[in-house]
């Protein structure tokens, strides 16, 4: 079967209901930014996300990445009351039905036309809140906290725009994967927070290989919501753990090497298997 066409930007903004021109510039220039940020998750969604929320779930990656920038970049001296600042915009965003700032309005817009719970995202920027000072990954236990507090609100945010990714047990098998996602993102920037002076995963007792091996087996049992979840949605799930595996799979090859160097989703391999996936019968995902 021939994939679906991809669609024009345009008509997927058609798509997803945002027709006034500021609406449609301020969720064009959020698509830029994670497209210059994580250019395989911006084609993962792209290329396979139904074409009526690929504005959404970029418009969300956006603003993600807006609340950590203003959780932990600039003065540390300052970051709280920053933090507090956008904390504050974004509730009164939510209790005025109305933002100044054209991100903010996309984000408003995304929430009323997909059904995105407003808890969600006011979790979200609460449980960043406990980011500005100080992140706890001295411990297991303060890396669970952390992905209940910020790693699964974000990937709630991400896939909750799709009805069919808000039901218990969907939330529940999400868990998983922002468990890996986090242990994995850990892992890739080790020598950066260890320059920083921050603590670290293998830093808390556990060493390289374990910490390599947890992430492995939350990445396999994270898999088990892909037969929870709606079939338009499963094709984009699917994609981000098989970079995610592409990820672990690097850092495993650097090894002891993690401690001095960064190491990034590998760009090639992941777009290839983004392709292939595209190739693959996708009736209805772009719809």
């Amino acid at each position: 079967m021939t994939p679906v066409p991809l669609a024009s930007y345009g008509a997927v903004l058609d798509r997803a209901g945002a027709h006034e021109a500021a609406l449609r510039n301020a969720y064009r220039e959020m698509a830029r930014e994670v497209r210059r940020l994580e250019p395989p998750y911006y084609a993962a969604i792209r290329l396979l996300a139904p074409s009526r929320l690929q504005p959404h779930m970029l418009c969300v990656y956006a603003f993600i990445h807006a609340t950590d920038l203003a959780s932990d970049s600039g003065p540390v001296a300052l970051r709280p009351q920053r933090f507090r600042a956008w904390e504050a915009t974004v509730r009164a965003v939510f209790a005025d039905r109305r933002a100044e700032d054209p991100r903010l309005a996309a984000l408003l817009h995304t929430v009323d036309r997909t059904g995105l719970p407003e808890a969600w995202v006011t979790g979200f920027v609460e449980g960043m809140a406990g980011d500005v000072d100080y992140r706890d990954f001295g411990s297991e236990a303060g890396f669970q906290a952390y992905v209940d507090r910020v790693s699964h609100p974000l990937m709630l945010l991400l896939c909750g725009v799709h009805p069919g990714c808000r039901t218990p047990e969907v939330v529940h098998a999400l868990r998983d994967a922002a468990d890996a996602g986090q242990r994995i993102d850990c892992l890739g920037d080790l020598a950066d927070d260890a320059r920083a002076g921050l603590p670290c995963l293998p830093h808390a007792g556990r060493q390289l290989r374990e910490q390599l091996e947890l992430a492995g087996a939350a990445l396999g049992r994270a898999r088990e919501v892909l037969r929870l979840l709606p079939p338009e949605f499963a094709p984009v799930m699917t994609a981000y753990l098989d970079v995610q595996r592409i990820q672990l799979r690097a850092l495993e090859r650097a090894g002891a090497r993690l401690t001095r160097t960064t190491v990034r989703t590998p760009l090639l391999p992941s777009l290839k298997v983004l392709l292939a996936a595209r190739r693959q019968p996708m009736e209805g995902v772009l719809s």
